[in-house]
């Protein structure tokens, strides 16, 4: 059964949005895509500075493996919460 992990962010002020779109390209979603179990990932932001990520998984167990990896790279936005969830369905 897929996991996700689903993660709320604080983004930085002094990050343009420009800077943001760049970080999440070249540094969130390859390092998201390349752990063990990926499926696909969403990543989104309301235009305030609060963002969410909802990375799917194979297993609980990629999921859990992957949790610690896809937390914020230094300089990056604060993290808020992350918590893992069992994929009740997709479409």
């Amino acid at each position: 059964m897929a996991h996700a992990v689903v993660m709320q962010v604080k983004l930085s002020q002094d990050v343009s949005p420009d800077d943001g779109q760049r970080m999440l390209e070249e540094v969130v979603i390859p390092l998201a895509k390349s752990q063990a179990g990926f499926e696909n990932g969403t990543w989104l932001h309301d235009g305030k500075g609060n963002g969410m990520g909802v990375i799917v998984f194979a297993t609980a167990e990629n999921a859990e493996s992957a949790q610690a990896a896809l937390k914020p790279p230094p300089g990056g936005p604060e993290l808020v919460s992350i918590e893992l969830y069992e994929v009740g369905g997709q479409a």
